[in-house]
Order: structure tokens, then sequence, then C-alpha cells
């Protein structure tokens, strides 16, 4: 009797230390649901940029098999990490508070929950970098115009590179492009006298080999009239100009042949330069554009050599 009880026990422990051998070579939580998971989720592929703002990005990607989620993560350069920004159980995101005109880095993993509450994930992405819009250009307005030029300017955007100034063709009906320039203003010369115009100005960054633009402000002037005796730029305008100059000469409308009545620079200041015949002489006479003071007065015999 003593040896079958003996026999049992050893049965008994062997069957005990099997057990317990076989728990230590499971972990604890895994089941077959775990190791599916675990084994088939593979990282996210096929990301890009779905819509982008000035202040945020819209990015989409393909779907993983047996995801049930993913996380976006964000490269800080302040920190000098890689950061969670974003957590949902779709295949698209928004990711907000950015800067505009800025390069942004982003990777992304697949998740999955088991039956046990655990959470398995895929291996991240490539990294997939892109780029937000300049902000709108701000400010656009004239600084000066005449009657065949108007002079626009507008404010700098941050992080913008070029601006590009764009003018509408009334017998088109199409926007013609002006110019590309670095420079927050721009000359349009080659215009008809008291003509409204309409004209429009997007900046844009340059990175990762493409042009990344910001949205239009347009705006429409009218140019000035070579009839009117003062200009929206706060000249006295040409008509005036001419005759101040005939009252300082002494001389009647109808006795002057006008030759030249230009706007000018002299020692910085803008003014007007005319030139005038009447009967033997001819007169040439400068004037302040603004005020319509003379600054210098010449008559000579117009039949010198």
């Amino acid at each position: 009797m003593a040896k079958t009880l003996n026999n049992v026990k050893t049965k008994f422990m062997a069957l005990t230390l099997t057990a317990a051998l076989a728990l230590t070579l499971i972990p604890a939580g895994t089941d077959s649901a775990y190791a599916s998971s675990a084994a088939s989720l593979s990282a996210p592929t096929g990301i890009q940029t779905a819509a982008r703002d000035d202040d945020e990005l819209t990015l989409k990607w393909n779907a993983v098999e047996g995801a049930q989620g993913y996380e976006i993560y964000r490269y800080s350069t302040v920190y000098d990490k890689w950061i969670e920004v974003e957590r949902t159980n779709n295949t698209f995101d928004e990711i907000e508070d950015l800067l505009s005109a800025s390069i942004y880095s982003f990777k992304i993993r697949a998740f999955a929950q088991n039956a046990s509450g655990q959470y398995v994930y895929s291996d991240f992405s490539d990294i997939f970098k892109t780029v937000t819009s300049p902000k709108d250009v701000n400010n656009l307005g004239v600084s000066s115009k005449t009657n065949n030029s108007i002079t626009l300017k507008w404010s700098p955007v941050k992080r913008a590179d070029k601006y590009q100034v764009y003018k509408y063709d009334k017998t088109s009906g199409i926007w013609k492009r002006l110019i590309t320039t670095s420079r927050t203003s721009y000359t349009v010369t080659g215009l008809s006298s008291g003509t409204s115009y309409r004209f429009k100005v997007r900046p844009y960054r340059e990175a990762l080999g493409y042009k990344y633009y910001g949205d239009f402000e347009d705006i429409s002037v009218k140019t000035a009239s070579n009839s009117s005796s003062s200009s929206s730029s706060g000249y006295i305008g040409e008509a005036r100009a001419k005759q101040i100059a005939l009252n300082k000469a002494g001389v009647s409308a109808s006795n002057a042949e006008f030759t030249k009545v230009k706007l000018d620079y002299d020692d910085g200041i803008r003014v007007y330069d005319v030139k005038f015949y009447a009967g033997d002489f001819e007169y040439e006479i400068e004037i302040n554009a603004r005020t319509g003071v003379v600054y210098d007065y010449d008559k000579d015999f117009r039949w010198d050599d």
C-alpha cells in the first residue's frame, strides 16, 4: 500500500511540474487574439496631404488590416523629439495649431486591442514631410498712381519666399500674371487714363521641391484722369501744373503750345517739369507736385541755337 501511495505522489508531482513549466512559457495575458493581432498589423503606408491651410494639415493614409486605430506623431524641433498629436479610428485626421509656411514631419502607427484589453502596435510608417500654406497677403493697397500707372503695395507675409501679381484682362476674361517678385510692391505701367483695373496678389513658399501658395487678395483701382486737377496720391495733377506754369509766365492757354508735362524727381522731391512755347519764347518751369510752389522758372528766346 505504501508503494502504491508513493507512485501516486510521484505522478501528481510530475503533472504539477509540467503545468508549472507550461505557465512559465506562456506570458501572462497571452491568447490567440493577441498573437494574431501582433502578427498581422503592418505599418501604415500611402500617407499624403488631403488638405492644407496656413495653420492646419489634413493627412490621410491606407487602412491597415486588423487595425482598430492609429496614432499620429509629429517631430518637434523645439523639444527635439517625436510627440503624439492625434489618436483616431479613421484613416484620416486634421492636425491643428501649426505655423504657416512651415515644414512638418509626421509618422503613424496602427494599433489593436485584444480580448484581454491589451494594445498591440505596428511599426511606425516611413517619415512623411509636408508644408502648411502661407498666410494671405494683408493690406493690399495703392501707394501712388498716375494717369497711366498704378503702384501696388502690401505687407510682408511671414516665411513667404515670393509673391505673384496678376491683372484681370477684361477682353479675354482671364487673369494674367504680371510678375513674380520678392518685393512687397510693384508698379504696373502702360495703363489708360481714368480707367478701372483689377489686380490680385498671392504669396508662396518654396519647399520640398514644390511651391505652396496662399490665397489671392484682390483690389480694384482706377488710374488718375488727365483732366483731373488732383489725384488720390496727393499730387496737384497735370492740369493744375499747366495752369500754374501759365500764370507764372503770364501766358494765356490759347497762346501756349505744351511740349512737356512730366512727373519727376528733384533732390528726392516730386515735381512737375513743364515746358511750352508761346510766341517767340520757350518756357521751362519746375513745380512742386504736392504744393504747387514754383521751384524753377526759365524763359528763353525759342529761336536761339
